[in-house]
């Protein structure tokens, strides 16, 4: 199968390469990009990924890692406060980025952690091995030269068993998003400055949309749903995303040339969703014909999916195609669900039948004692991630306590959670959690959230995501800090209330009102993965 040929067909000479360098610069220096945490582009995920392919990766507690294109290196922080024995750097060109990463990593005191001012064409071997390397949300978003400066990097500066992440805009998928994309370049005025760009953008995506209701054709189902999606972009990634002049999708089977000309394999993908029945059965079809990687790309064909989240490796590490259930034994695994309603035509098909939600609305109901044991047992553990023998024994206890057999057999509960993997259910780690699932007597929210909450609604939670904290949560995250007990945090509260600092329409403080309040609330910033021991 061929790519489509490119808007860039020619290598571009040296001097061109600085203009777009420049160009890039620049319009990064005038709409920053907010870094945040990537949930599925940490060492502690892409090790767990590389275990259940047979590989052997480096411990995520002592490593290199580099990230490129790092912004203002939020990414990095994250992971910085999580391994404070590995060392952490990240690139950008953009001035902006560095500058305030810096001041960040500065504040906070981090000393593994180092930001650079710096094009990615410009690394080479003097800087060394590293043990992951992450690029996310950048190969599409730059000219081809710096695409193959990226997999050279991935390549020529990863250590003997160490793991890269490539995320990337993939077709077919992107069809759909890149016709509205077209529109809005067309409709686009670059004369405008940044924040009239975006909305004059918004207003035109919603007017098309909206302008024939009545039209049932598959391109305007297609337009009115791009649409839709477009509304949930936060302005600077509709800016970067739909309004820069680089934007490359690419199909996977071409991706993967390029990265095996570098000397890379396929592992996985970092986030593949859910696999549906109709794709078992693609599998199935076609699966004795071709190999992993065009096995790959067809189901990418049905699916549609127009972003992928690759992990590669050397070529010579020969990782499993798909993933081996003893890898699972020496993970740690984090639920991915909560529970959720089973449908009345799904209650009525008998006893046992229950259901579960991802964060995506993906929902899954079943009767199989084992997968409902297992995801009931990671909920009551949620956010923390439990050791597969850790979990085994909880499993047990449940189908002893329902009176069941207690003897849960290994290969089956491994056999089970690569299931729930395979549906997103449910997610693998290799370190230990940091994080607690219930608030302790002198409650203690990390360092990096606590620091973050004084200026910003967006935290950074322990297993590396961001969390919005709402009304109380943001004033009681700063009193935090291990030494004050519930009661000193009522008292706290109290006197918030009373000075004006916190208000709450109807609502009159009492020292028992407020008490359960604040043990609500420790108990949401708990489960969302912000406090520790």
């Amino acid at each position: 199968m061929h790519a489509p040929a490119s808007r860039f067909p020619l290598p571009a000479s040296r001097d061109q390469s600085r203009d777009q360098s420049r160009d890039i610069a620049a319009s990064y220096d005038a709409v920053a990009y907010d870094s945040r945490p990537i949930h599925y582009a940490e060492p502690d995920a892409l090790a767990a990924i590389a275990t259940l392919h047979g590989l052997t990766p480096p411990s995520p507690s002592r490593c290199r890692v580099l990230e490129l294109g790092c912004a203002t290196g939020m990414n990095l922080v994250s992971m910085a406060f999580r391994m404070p024995k590995s060392k952490f750097v990240g690139i950008d060109l953009a001035p902006n980025h560095i500058e305030s990463g810096r001041f960040i990593v500065s504040e906070l005191g981090l000393q593994n952690v180092d930001l650079q001012l710096r094009s990615i064409a410009d690394i080479g071997e003097a800087d060394g091995l590293f043990d992951y390397i992450i690029c996310h949300g950048v190969f599409s978003w730059v000219p081809p030269n710096v695409q193959d400066a990226i997999l050279r990097v991935c390549s020529q500066n990863l250590s003997e068993h160490g793991i890269a992440y490539v995320s990337y805009n993939t077709y077919p998928g992107w069809h759909r998003r890149g016709m509205l994309r077209d529109m809005l370049l067309f409709h686009d005025d670059p004369s405008l400055d940044p924040a009239e760009r975006v909305a004059r953008a918004r207003e035109f995506a919603s007017a098309i949309a909206a302008s024939d209701p009545t039209n049932d054709t598959a391109h305007f189902a297609v337009l009115r749903e791009e649409a839709k999606e477009l509304e949930k972009q936060r302005d600077v990634h509709l800016f970067h995303e739909q309004l820069e002049p680089w934007n490359e999708p690419i199909y996977f089977s071409e991706f993967m040339r390029r990265a095996s000309t570098n000397g890379l394999a396929y592992v996985a993908d970092s986030h593949s969703g859910v696999e549906s029945a109709a794709m078992a059965k693609l599998r199935e079809k076609l699966g004795a014909n071709f190999d992993h990687l065009r096995m790959e790309q067809y189901i990418d064909f049905v699916r549609g999916r127009p972003f992928r989240r690759s992990v590669l490796c050397h070529a010579a590490a020969k990782p499993t195609p798909e993933a081996v259930a003893n890898g699972v034994h020496r993970l740690m695994i984090r639920a991915r669900v909560a529970s959720a309603e089973a449908s009345p035509e799904d209650a009525a098909r008998g006893p046992g039948v229950t259901s579960f939600q991802t964060p995506e609305g993906v929902k899954v109901t079943t009767n199989n004692p084992l997968v409902i044991a297992i995801l009931t047992a990671l909920m009551d553990a949620t956010p923390e991630a439990v050791p597969f023998d850790d979990l085994r024994r909880r499993v047990s206890e449940r189908f002893a306590a329902s009176r069941q057999t207690s003897d849960v057999d290994d290969e089956a509960l491994a056999s089970a959670l690569l299931a729930c993997t395979r549906g997103a259910f449910v997610e693998f780690r290799v370190l230990p959690s940091p994080l607690v699932s219930r608030p302790g007597p002198r409650p203690k929210a990390s360092t990096l959230a606590r620091w973050q909450a004084l200026s910003f609604e967006e935290v950074t939670t322990l297993a590396h995501s961001y969390y919005k904290l709402v009304g109380i949560e943001r004033f009681l995250i700063a009193h935090l800090d291990g030494t004050k007990d519930r009661a000193q945090l009522v008292r706290h509260t109290e006197h918030a209330f009373t000075s004006g600092d916190l208000t709450l329409p109807g609502f009159v403080p009492t020292s028992e009102s407020l008490a359960a309040i604040v043990d609500e609330v420790l108990g949401r910033l708990a489960r969302a993965g912000l406090l520790v021991a």
